[in-house]
């Protein structure tokens, strides 16, 4: 990546340039950022993370099987 800073008459970094691709990334992570920190807010939050320790530690886990694909 080729990153480049404007700077002020003291020399501090004030804006950054970077390549389009790189900022459409960083957009991208943003949104999931974004969504993941909206699935955390309360009320459900809570339960969600508990829902995820108890998947990480193999409680109250039930396995279904799939439904076919509509094709």
């Amino acid at each position: 990546m080729n990153t480049q800073f404007v700077v002020n008459s003291m020399g501090e970094k004030v804006s950054v340039i970077i390549p389009f691709a790189e900022y459409q990334s960083l957009l991208e992570l943003a949104a999931t950022v974004d969504e993941t920190a909206f699935l955390l807010r309360e009320p459900n939050g809570s339960i969600l993370r508990q829902c995820i320790e108890d998947v990480k530690n193999g409680r109250n886990v039930q396995e279904r099987e799939l439904l076919p694909d509509e094709d």
